[in-house]
C-alpha cells in the first residue's frame, strides 16, 4: 500500500510540473512586441515623426505620461 502511495506522489509530482512549464500567455496578449520608433512602423516617415510622437510611442505601454510637458 505504501508502494502505491509513493508511486502516486511521484506521478502527481512529474505531472504537476509538466503543467507548470505550459504556462499559457497572459490575456489579450499575443506576446509579440515592436521596437520603439519610426523605423519599426509602416507607413510612417521620419519627417513625420516628432518629438511628442518619439515620447509617446517610448512610453507605451506605461500610464504615466512623458515628463517634459
Amino acid at each position: 500500500m505504501g508502494l502505491l502511495a509513493g508511486a502516486g506522489g511521484l506521478l502527481y509530482n512529474w505531472l504537476s510540473r509538466r503543467q507548470a512549464a505550459k504556462k499559457p500567455a497572459p490575456v489579450f496578449s499575443s506576446g509579440v512586441t515592436r521596437d520603439a520608433g519610426p523605423d519599426t512602423q509602416s507607413g510612417i516617415d521620419k519627417g513625420q515623426w516628432d518629438k511628442i510622437d518619439e515620447q509617446a510611442d517610448e512610453s507605451f505601454p506605461a500610464s504615466d505620461p512623458p515628463s517634459n510637458y
